[in-house]
């Protein structure tokens, strides 16, 4: 982990309230990204991916969720002990984030360039003509067919490929230090996919900013990111540069993710499916999660495995790590 770290969260717990108590969908994550780099999360769905994103920009549902214990600093910083005047001014300006879905993200009744300008008036104090004119550019820029006539259109207007170049301009608008990406390609074709992740890459090193990709899929981290981290159950399990983790993956839940992408027909490979699904937060065994899955789990599993370092700058969650 370099030293120039734009994001460093420790210790964070994130919980929520059911009806079998707190339950904690974040659990002990430490985490820290490089400034000026694309740094990739990947899990599976459910793994406290996404909950650590709301986590960073305090957009916890509430009252049902609550950041328990950690902390989470940007700049140098601490996000959790900022109030939310001060947070207010962080959130989609020197952090911004591309959300999932842009067709639940933006506002159904308002065009986009009024969305993209709103961002620009409150954050960069521009006037209503110099706000139009940049949310136009900033249309352009993320390659957005006819931009100027684009800006009058209404979210349910435009293709899944332009709801979501809508959304990075509105995450752009601000230059900010960091974005966060989370899932940003999903329900989009192929064709569409490749452009977005090219956009986010060129954007990324043309305002040197730093980006947080947060994904399910390891094609995907492959060719946006230099270094990353693998989720699991609420927790980082492995965490490598990206050539490092595909050569010589250390923890089996990483192992299994990669035996489980589809290989092609008619040169002998086969799908290798990890047994069993994830548990429930409430429901973890004692010590490694991952263990009821585990093709190599032992009696030492019961206990909390270590966090240690397996090759230079590789570290896993494991007893007896792979890599």
């Amino acid at each position: 982990m370099g030293a120039a770290a734009v994001l460093s969260i420790s210790g964070l717990r994130t919980e929520f309230r059911t009806r079998r108590g707190p339950v904690a969908a974040v659990d002990g994550l430490d985490l820290e990204l490089p400034a000026g780099e694309t740094f990739g999360l990947v899990g599976e769905s459910g793994c406290g991916k996404s909950v650590t994103a709301l986590s960073i920009l305090r957009l916890l549902p509430r009252p049902a969720g609550r950041v328990a214990a950690g902390s989470i600093r940007f700049e140098g910083e601490d996000l959790l002990a900022l109030p939310e005047a001060a947070m207010r001014r962080i959130r989609g300006n020197r952090i911004s984030m591309i959300f999932q879905e842009p067709m639940t993200s933006l506002n159904p009744v308002l065009p986009v360039g009024f969305q993209i300008e709103e961002v620009l008036r409150k954050h960069r104090g521009l006037s209503a003509r110099e706000a139009r004119a940049e949310a136009g550019g900033l249309l352009a820029r993320v390659g957005m067919p006819d931009p100027q006539s684009r800006l009058d259109d209404y979210p349910h207007q435009l293709s899944g490929g332009m709801r979501q170049r809508a959304m990075i301009a509105i995450a752009l608008a601000c230059r900010p230090a960091l974005m966060i990406a989370d899932e940003p390609t999903t329900a989009l074709d192929v064709t569409i996919q490749a452009q977005i992740l090219e956009l986010i890459s060129r954007l990324q090193a043309e305002f040197g900013m730093s980006v947080l990709l947060i994904t399910h899929d390891l094609g995907v981290v492959a060719e946006t990111c230099r270094e990353a981290a693998v989720m699991y159950a609420g927790r980082i399990v492995e965490r490598a540069a990206v050539a490092r983790l595909y050569a010589r993956p250390a923890h089996p839940y990483t192992v299994g993710l990669f035996r489980s992408l589809p290989r092609a027909v008619g040169r002998g490979g086969k799908l290798t499916p990890i047994p069993g699904t994830v548990p429930h937060p409430a429901e973890l065994p004692p010590g490694c999660a991952f263990q009821e899955r585990c093709f190599q789990r032992h009696a030492a599993c019961r206990e909390d495995p270590p966090w240690a370092e397996v090759a230079t700058g590789h570290f896993a969650r494991c007893w007896k790590p792979l890599g």
